[in-house]
């Protein structure tokens, strides 16, 4: 951690883009100058008598191609040929000359057939009857219901999987029909099945064998299209390839996506678009996580060892959720192998991660996992990288030194019971706990002292009922609770200088005749402030809902119950008598009522159109909060998608801040008050397009969203008789955000091009500050850039990223004056690179990375501060400019049975 970062007047967001420096560019450019001409490698390959199906494997697990083909047809094919330093478009001409054999490229797959055999299977037959479709998607290694993957036919027909895994869609009703079924992480199945009977998919992330067709794949995308519009599904396989602190760390990887990123300091945790992290529904297996950072908001909570999927929605999510007003991240927990146990252990610079599962019987599983941080006990050289002594800006010419203490753990648990196929059980467990400090010292004329401590500890559980009750309806029951206690304490005072002197036996020579006398300095603390601070925040949620399917609809209820409690006590100890006394204390609930009604209309194979209303019910002030939402999405060509996404949302637990008498500023969780005030109103519009296939994912959207009624707690000086004495008042604030996300990622051969962009402006309205004018808010950065380019290599991963963003808004609120003051810290700029090694025989599986960040040593500012200090003649307020680690490398072991 780093201080001293000096303001710079803000210059417009294009003349900082323009300016980059143009090292970054370069060195990206040349990794991918060399691997590109590593990609124009040729194919060799003898035959040696053997069938066709032998061979294809061998040169997809050798150059890294994938086929998909007839494995029975081509295991009879024996073959004669020899073909050495070929492309594969030769080698497959050649194939196609001796053996008449067909290929073309489909989303990055070579597909492969006999020219005997038709290549195509009509879907449309005149006066026809369709027919539904039905069945389950899998994991093929665990059994574990895969959500949201995508099903289509050739003719762009098809659906999406539910909780339970389950599709239905409408087909003709004919003999057999051609699918493609496909899921981040997993291999796409191309394959042709009856459409008279149920049937179960089963995918892996490595080879895969069917009935039918044999496809061999290794899966190199980190990002995908889930089959809902708004949603980004996110590859937790690949977490570990991506250069950050640690490796077992979701959250961070998370930030691949434009407009997802992470907050530091007292504001840690997951923010989207410009959002409070408190404005975002995490959903861990229907537990609703209150708090996502550990490591002073360096890493999140999210342990990617133990989630199976991960899906992302940055605005404009459908009826069926609520409660926040900004985004919406939902994770599935692994419920592991149904037919034997698996351990996975893992080691970093900053914690060590032990995965397990256990599988009872064959319809009865528990898997848990468990992290603890050994850096508190164990103080490597990643932990002296977060301690710096430098000067602080020039408001402040001071020297000062932080120095941390950092100890974190957080356990997941999930027993899953499967009676019967279309019916599960999951009971979940969510634990975390953080106790870290930050001790600061300033050493001038008057030497003073800081130590800021928090500690905090998050519960959750939930019980998930799933049950597809036929091919037209699907039931869930959902209930679940989080706690989260905070605990923080402020300490400041002065550092008192004692000088001792200290006789020591002397060697009888000189002066001293066998005397040696020396001083020794040490320093007191006499602590003169005291600010103390409990927050405790409960929230209960219980929801049923219900699906049913028919012909081209698709209709969906539910209904359930959310309580929350939240308490805030605050008490300043003065110790002398030149700052006032400053104390809170407020304690609420609050329950509703909520209810959900929603329906996706296929009116065309290319047109579908969604419709929804939720609605809150205040039983205590008798008052509904309707949310109307809908949106349209289009179809024009094969592997695009264009649509539109509105909708109200309500919410009513949030994030709030407290300004103090001196303008300092915390965050705490708050309900409405007695009145209703509180309440917390947004609206989003998304017009956004997709396009996937052959390779390639493009996302783009354009969004405005906005947020109002969100009450902030203001110190003011008032007087009680003869005593001038702090009281709180509330002041409104506003918010608006618009702007646009673009993510492009090209995959082929053994490359993984990504690229993320994103224009945004943040601003906030806040009565009674800067003029009641808009004002930039906290995360407002004009530009962010994001390329990263992954290469995969036989059992190697090398992956360089390099990010760009704006600089932050920096300005201080100072009670009883007006003006402005407002500047922005330096742009940050940062290169990361990692490599990761895997290695897989019949017993267990070893990989080990290392990562190096922040390759340049750039000072990087991520967090702006104003701290007070305090002493016998009163308070004064330091700058403290917070930045990323410096060049740092860091590695990582995992090792699984």
């Amino acid at each position: 951690m780093r201080y001293g970062e000096k303001i710079m007047n803000y210059k417009p967001g294009y003349e900082n883009l323009l300016n980059l420096n143009l090292k970054y560019i370069v060195l990206l450019l040349l990794m991918l100058f060399f691997f590109q001409a590593r990609a124009q490698q040729s194919i060799s390959v003898s035959s040696q008598q053997r069938p066709l199906s032998d061979v294809l494997e061998e040169i997809s697990e050798t150059y890294n191609t994938r086929f998909a083909y007839d494995a029975d047809s081509f295991r009879k094919i024996e073959t004669n040929f020899v073909f050495d330093n070929v492309s594969i478009e030769q080698l497959l001409a050649n194939l196609n000359e001796l053996y008449h054999i067909s290929s073309r490229l489909v989303d990055g797959t070579w597909l492969l057939i006999l020219q005997n055999e038709p290549e195509k299977i009509a879907l449309t037959v005149p006066n026809i009857q369709p027919v539904n479709f039905h069945g389950y998607v899998r994991d093929g290694q665990t059994g574990e219901n895969l959500i949201y993957c995508n099903l289509a036919t050739e003719d762009n027909r098809g659906g999406m999987t539910n909780e339970m895994g389950f599709f239905n869609f409408p087909v003709p009703e004919i003999d057999s029909v051609r699918i493609m079924v496909s899921h981040l992480g997993y291999q796409r199945l191309d394959t042709i099945v009856s459409v008279k009977e149920q049937v179960t998919f089963l995918l892996k992330p490595s080879a895969i064998m069917m009935d039918v067709v044999k496809v061999v794949h290794r899966e190199s995308q980190v990002l995908q299209a889930a089959p809902r519009p708004e949603m980004i599904a996110f590859n937790p396989l690949k977490a570990s390839s991506i250069p950050r602190i640690a490796n077992d760390d979701l959250g961070n990887s998370l930030l691949l996506i434009p407009g997802v990123e992470f907050f530091h300091g007292g504001a840690s945790g997951l923010s989207i678009r410009g959002g409070e992290p408190t404005d975002n529904l995490v959903l861990f297996d229907g537990i609703p996580v209150l708090e996502t950072s550990h490591l002073l908001g360096n890493m999140s909570v999210l342990n990617s060892k133990f989630v199976q999927q991960a899906f992302v929605s940055r605005g404009g999510f459908d009826a069926s959720y609520g409660g926040r007003v900004s985004g919406l991240i939902e994770l599935t927990g692994k419920s592991g192998k149904i037919n034997q146990p698996s351990v996975d252990l893992s080691a970093n610079l900053l914690n060590t991660n032990i995965l397990a599962n256990v599988p009872v019987n064959g319809k009865f599983s528990i898997t848990t996992a468990w992290r603890r941080s050994f850096i508190d006990t164990w103080q490597n050289y990643l932990y002296f990288r977060l301690i710096d002594d430098v000067i602080t800006s020039e408001e402040n010419p001071v020297t000062s030194t932080i120095i941390p203490t950092v100890k974190f753990q957080d356990v997941n648990a999930k027993i899953s019971f499967h009676p019967a196929e279309n019916f599960e059980l999951n009971v979940n467990m969510l634990y975390g706990d953080d106790y870290q400090t930050r001790d600061f010292e300033l050493l001038q004329t008057n030497d003073y002292y800081r130590k800021e401590s928090l500690q905090s500890e998050n519960l959750g559980l939930s019980f998930n009922l799933n049950w597809q009750a036929n091919p037209q309806w699907f039931h869930s029951l959902t209930a679940g609770f989080s706690t989260l206690e905070k605990t923080g304490t402020d300490e400041t005072g002065e550092l008192q200088t004692y000088t001792e002197t200290i006789v020591n036996p002397g060697k009888g020579q000189g002066k001293g005749k066998g005397v040696a006398k020396t001083r020794e300095v040490t320093y007191t603390r006499e602590t003169h402030d005291i600010d103390n601070g409990f927050n405790q925040v409960e929230e209960y949620r219980a929801a049923w809902k219900s699906q049913f399917k028919t012909g081209i609809f698709s209709s969906e209820a539910g209904a359930g119950w959310t309580s929350n409690r939240y308490t805030y006590n605050f008490f300043a100890s003065r110790l002398y008598d030149a700052l006032q006394i400053d104390s809170i204390s407020s304690s609420t609930s609050l329950n509703l009522m909520n209810g959900f009604v929603q329906q996706n209309i296929d009116v065309t194979k290319d047109l579908r159109f969604r419709w929804g209303i939720r609605t809150n019910y205040d039983p205590s002030r008798t008052r509904m909060f309707w949310q109307p939402r809908g949106g349209i999405e289009f179809d024009p060509g094969e592997g695009l998608k264009l649509y539109y996404l509105s909708g109200v949302y309500y919410q009513f637990l949030s994030g709030i801040r407290r300004f103090d008498s001196e303008g300092h500023v915390s965050r705490i969780w708050f309900l409405p008050d007695e009145n209703g005030r509180g309440v917390v109103s947004g609206s989003h519009n998304i017009l956004g397009g997709k396009y996937n296939e052959n390779g390639w994912f493009i996302d783009l959207e354009a969004y405005r969203k906005s947020a109002r009624g969100k009450l902030n707690l203001f110190a003011e000086n008032t007087r009680q008789g003869n005593n001038q004495v702090i009281s709180y008042v509330f002041r409104e604030s506003n918010e608006r955000k618009k702007g646009f996300d673009l993510f492009v990622q090209k995959t082929h051969f053994i490359f993984n091009h990504m690229a993320g962009y994103s224009l945004s402006l943040t601003e906030e309205h806040m009565e009674g500050l800067f003029g009641n004018d808009w004002f930039p808010a906290y995360n407002d950065r004009t530009h962010r850039l994001k390329i990263t380019e992954m290469v995969n290599w036989k059992n190697w991963t090398f992956t360089t990223a390099w990010q760009f963003a704006t600089g932050l808004p920096v300005y201080r609120y100072i009670p009883d004056q007006e003006g402005e003051n407002f500047g922005r810290s330096g742009n940050f700029s940062q290169v990361n690179i990692a490599l990761v090694k895997n290695f897989k025989n019949d017993y267990f599986s070893f990989s080990a990375g290392a990562s190096l960040l922040n390759v340049f040593n750039r000072s990087n500012i991520v967090e702006v501060n104003y701290l007070r200090f305090s002493s016998d003649a009163g308070s004064m307020t330091v700058r403290s400019d917070i930045s990323a680690l410096g060049t740092t490398p860091v590695f990582f072991v995992n090792i699984k049975f």
